[in-house]
């Protein structure tokens, strides 16, 4: 089978699952929409039943299954849900992860080395992590707790951020890429409740068995300085460096941030930070 087949074959497979998957749903789905209509003020049985197709004893039954009380036109909204969603489900998460490696899989084999496609599939395989932390596939036999799959969401995790960061650093030139770390920073420290992290002093290890320093921080112009006394590191550093570098930073400022004390911390601040434009995005509507 040809590579396109294939993956026409793939995209069809996934999309079939996920139909299967959405109408076992439809049931839940529907319930969870009569109840939604219900809190929001619709109380009269008839038209829910018009409205969603169904009879009027299938409406009362999503409502029992909901814990609404029909009798009680005031009651309040019961129950874990209490009209604000439905709590996350693996099956659920699990048809999304699946519609997304429909999507990825065919991508990576097509050009594997592209950094959204990498993110794409890292994203996927994040989701279906998700799905197996909600519901572990215990039929698969042991290895499936939450504690022993979670380390792999926080690997595809770091997978996703490398590979945006490899998105970005190919798009963006220094100048810009420096503009949005310091932005960064300045945002964080607004906050008033967040240290940054300037430079850091990093021992290596090395595979031979040698220990060697790196010291990370910044020149002049805010890109990112590499530099050691040992000739076994190349000084310098490139767009991705300066990326990772700086989110590396930030996350030992976070872990830092939570052993300050207040005293180290200034008041907090709800003005908006200065030269910061509000971001906005167009959404299509229906209306003329």
């Amino acid at each position: 089978m040809t590579e396109p087949n294939e993956a026409a074959r793939i995209a069809a497979l996934c999309e079939l699952i996920a139909w299967a998957e959405r109408r076992e749903r439809l049931s839940e789905d529907r319930a969870d929409a009569v109840a939604a209509a219900w809190h929001t003020g619709t109380r009269n049985v008839a038209e829910l039943a018009r409205l969603a197709r169904v009879s009027r004893d299938t409406v009362y039954a999503d409502l029992a299954a909901r814990t609404i009380d029909v009798s009680s036109r005031e009651q309040e909204p019961a129950g874990p849900r209490k009209g604000r969603g439905t709590p996350l489900r693996g099956d659920a998460v699990r048809t999304v992860a699946r519609i997304a490696d429909a999507v990825a899989l065919p991508a990576f084999a097509h050009t594997p080395d592209d950094p959204l496609v990498r993110a794409t599939l890292a994203a996927s395989r994040a989701l279906e992590t998700v799905a197996d932390v909600l519901e572990p596939p215990s039929h698969q036999g042991p290895g499936w707790t939450p504690r022993e799959t979670l380390p792999g969401l926080a690997d595809e995790g770091e997978k996703l951020a490398h590979h945006s960061r490899r998105a970005l650093a190919a798009l963006a030139d220094p100048a810009e890429l420096t503009a949005i770390s310091d932005s960064h920073r300045q945002a964080v420290l607004h906050t008033g409740r967040h240290a940054v992290a300037d430079a850091a002093i990093v021992t290596l290890t090395l595979p031979t068995g040698g220990v060697v320093t790196l010291q990370v921080g910044c020149d002049e112009t805010g890109w990112t300085r590499l530099t050691s006394d040992s000739p076994l590191l190349v000084e310098g550093a490139d767009s991705l460096d300066h990326l990772e570098a700086q989110a590396a930073l930030q996350t030992l400022a976070r872990i830092a941030t939570r052993h300050l004390t207040q005293a180290a911390l200034a008041e907090h601040r709800k003005d908006a930070q200065p030269g910061t434009p509000p971001r906005t995005r167009t959404v299509p509507s229906n209306e003329n």
